[in-house]
């Protein structure tokens, strides 16, 4: 599979595609396109954070655990003191880092359903979920959020299929199609875990913000003209305008 460096150049590489185009056509002010950016490259390193390296782990719920705290002093400074903001900032900090971590080394298992479609969408969905309700930020938003996180991580998915063909031998090799999958039933275990999946991912989806907004911004005949606009020179002259 991809190493961690191809993973990031890669992951932010689309991510700076998407969310700059999105900045091109005016739906996200600068800050939030870069935090779209953010969330994108960081998506793109999610699915390793159950590797089987204890190092791995722990610089995957690092990153983690920066991430929503700097993203918690953004969007509260103006509500608390600093004061305020620096004992939230630590147990937020503590909580994932060093709390969460244990857990998710004993419910995890390496290229096991944690590298799949649909928990690349549980991840989307609840961040669309968290930016919402916890961070305040409007559905449009918070659903660009939660898109850049699942497009990440699929990103991630299919750089894992990519390096499982060897071009050379001209065969697939034995993690081809542990990555970019729907489902593992090998085991009852297996089949249990498949089935929380989805039920988890129903559930949120139910209590998901609304997403008609991101209809008339992202799906109406205006962005498609804006796109159009952003995606080739509008006055027809190209790097001399």
């Amino acid at each position: 599979m991809a190493n961690f460096n191809t993973h990031f150049v890669v992951a932010a590489g689309a991510s700076a595609v998407v969310s700059g185009t999105l900045l091109s056509m005016e739906v996200l002010e600068p800050t939030q396109a870069i935090m779209a950016f953010a969330i994108g490259t960081f998506g793109g390193l999610m699915p390793d954070i159950d590797s089987d390296n204890s190092k791995a782990i722990g610089v995957g719920f690092t990153v983690v655990s920066l991430l929503i705290t700097i993203l918690l002093v953004f969007v509260k400074s103006s509500t608390y003191s600093i004061i305020e903001m620096l004992i939230m900032g630590a147990i937020v900090f503590s909580t994932i880092r060093f709390g969460l971590i244990g857990v998710f080394r004993k419910i995890s298992k390496h290229r096991g359903m944690f590298h799949s479609i649909p928990v690349a969408l549980i991840w989307g969905v609840s961040t669309t979920i968290l930016m919402h309700l916890f961070f305040g930020l409007d559905e449009l938003v918070s659903w660009i959020y939660g898109f850049m996180m699942s497009f990440g991580y699929i990103v991630h998915l299919v750089l894992d299929e990519i390096y499982s063909v060897d071009l050379g031998n001209r065969r697939l090799k034995k993690s081809s199609g542990t990555a970019l999958k729907f489902y593992k039933l090998k085991t009852s275990k297996d089949k249990v875990q498949n089935l929380l999946i989805y039920l988890a991912l129903v559930v949120l989806f139910l209590i998901a913000p609304d997403t008609s907004l991101v209809r008339d911004v992202l799906f109406s005949k205006e962005a498609w003209i804006n796109f159009k606009d952003v995606l080739i020179p509008y006055d027809g002259k190209w790097f001399f305008h």
